[in-house]
């Protein structure tokens, strides 16, 4: 269900860091139900393929010491049920799921024990952990379950699985069991959707709009918060697994700069970052003291509002698509640790049309003999971005590629927290360039979870019958030949009307010090449950 090995880190340490046997798993006991107990079988051939290269799991865990760590973006509490890049580092330590997926798409229980699919995969029954409390010191029951599925449904937290959720049914079966129901089949999507989905306290919720209070189960306890600059987690001593954490704290600092960040890890002022150029990661992934971590990845795109001129001319948005050089974004921006792309999906997807991959190459004459024809040269264009290094280096290549095939560009740069109100609302104006973290996700959630790919109210305002009509399809495919021919007719639509332009996918990247061992990597941020700093 999950794809494995979609990227090569040529030449670098892929770090794998698998869960600590000793922490998450530790806890779960012998189980009937579905997949767990194969779970630690393969978290434990992870660990022992990948220690040897990476050094990340060492000898015996050492108490004590704090885990200076740097961010690109500030944390945004009020976000916590996406994978925004500034709560990579306190998100899935204070306020944890039900299950997890890790780096190696692994299912791993976390709040959730155990489970099993019902009929026909459209019910799925998950069992809780009990002795769990808040930071509070309130109970975790199932009754958490469903406030935390009603608040999604509302978009609490930025949530982009509304939809999703919205066609679930979910029934509290006893204090300690949960019954999710849904009209169709959930073995490809649900672990996606819980994975997502933390556990947040429905007594002080309101308080994580502005971080006032971040009350959670998670081994740490959100402690000292300064918007916009530094954040603390301590740690928690009521936490259910009394062996853990490992650590007394974290100190989470922004750092805007990249250069200031590579400055930080090679002092040991930090002990790991996100957010550095690849410029900066190239200087210190061949330093032994120092491992780069490559997991799950980015789709990064390119949105417009169909209802704007020069977008509501089709043959502009796909001029659009062969104006772009991926090839040299790829190699730029992105170090050549991506792939480029016209699809939004991974190649392990059921069904997957490789031959569509390719769709939209690179061919500027093209581009503005189309721009030509649709009477749009010399159009303004106005492009939002993230105000981040990625963000930016890729402009300046796709300005210059734009430029050339004939309109005039400009850009406007957010911060994230200005950025992703306005996406919710869908307001970011002609075009706009997005990053999300659903690459592995299973399209048939991907249409519904990344709000440019909605049917129904999606960042660019396209309304199309027939492109509804294509993912309902999808969805609905009861197997994998239905599937196959469902997402090749869906892919179809996409390139043809190019509302949404791929353009790569990417690893997610951050760098860590050697001494820092254990930490457990989820597809929406990381837990520090078990880590520790070998030189404490």
């Amino acid at each position: 269900m999950y794809p494995t090995g979609q990227f090569k880190v040529t030449g670098r340490v892929r770090d794998n860091n698998a869960l600590s046997r000793r922490a998450f798993l530790g806890a779960v006991s012998a189980m009937g139900f579905v997949a767990v107990s194969g779970c630690r079988s393969a978290v434990e051939e992870a660990e022992s393929a990948d220690d040897a290269a990476t050094g990340d799991v060492g000898g015996n865990p050492v108490s004590g010491g704090t885990l200076v760590t740097s961010v690109v973006a500030e944390p945004v509490p009020g976000a916590y049920n996406t994978g925004r890049p500034g709560n990579i580092f306190w998100c899935r330590s204070v306020l944890e799921t039900l299950t997890l997926v890790d780096d190696n798409y692994e299912v791993i229980p976390v709040l959730a024990t155990e489970w099993e699919f019902q009929d026909g995969n459209q019910r799925l029954v998950l069992r809780l952990r009990e002795g769990v409390t808040y930071h509070s010191g309130r109970d975790f029951t199932s009754e958490d379950v469903l406030f935390a599925v009603d608040n999604a449904r509302e978009r609490g937290g930025l949530s982009e699985m509304a939809g999703v959720l919205s066609e679930w049914e979910v029934e509290a079966t006893g204090d300690y069991e949960v019954v999710i129901s849904s009209p169709t089949p959930l073995q490809e999507i649900a672990f996606d959707v819980l994975d997502t989905l933390p556990m947040i306290d429905h007594e002080t919720y309101e308080g994580l709009e502005d971080g006032s209070e971040v009350i959670g189960t998670g081994p740490f306890v959100w402690s000292e918060y300064t918007a916009g600059t530094e954040l603390k987690l301590t740690r928690n001593d009521s936490y259910w697994d009394s062996e853990l954490p490992y650590l007394d704290a974290v100190e989470i600092t922004v750092i805007g700069d990249s250069t200031a960040q590579l400055s930080a890890l090679r002092s040991g002022r930090a002990q790991m970052s996100s957010g550095m150029t690849t410029q900066d990661i190239q200087t210190v992934v061949d330093d032994e003291n120092f491992r780069l971590i490559a997991n799950h990845g980015l789709v990064y795109a390119f949105g417009f509002d169909v209802t704007l001129p020069p977008f509501d001319d089709v043959r502009v948005r796909q001029a659009v698509g062969y104006a772009i050089d991926r090839e040299r974004i790829v190699e730029q921006v992105m170090g050549g640790v991506a792939q480029a792309t016209s699809l939004p999906w991974v190649d392990s997807a059921t069904g997957y049309p490789a031959d569509l991959a390719d769709t939209y190459t690179y061919d500027p004459d093209r581009a503005q003999q189309m721009i030509e024809e649709a009477g749009a040269a010399g159009a303004a264009v106005t492009i939002a971005i993230h105000a981040q290094p990625a963000p930016r280096g890729v402009y300046q290549i796709v300005a210059r590629d734009l430029e050339a095939a004939g309109l005039n560009v400009s850009v406007e740069e957010y911060s994230i927290p200005d950025f992703e109100p306005r996406r919710s609302a869908n307001e970011l104006g002609q075009m706009f360039h997005i990053w999300s973290a659903t690459v592995g996700q299973a399209p048939a959630l991907m249409v519904n979870s990344l709000p440019e790919l909605r049917p129904e109210g999606n960042t660019g305002h396209y309304d199309d019958d027939e492109y509804k009509r294509l993912v309902e399809e999808l969805v609905n495919s009861p197997d994998d030949e239905a599937t196959t021919a469902a997402l090749r007719a869906l892919s179809e639509h996409l390139l043809d009307a190019a509302f949404f332009l791929p353009f790569v996918i990417s690893p997610a990247t951050s760098v860590r010090s050697d001494a820092l061992k254990d930490q457990l990597i989820g597809k929406y941020g990381r837990s520090f449950g078990a880590a520790y700093l070998e030189d404490a």
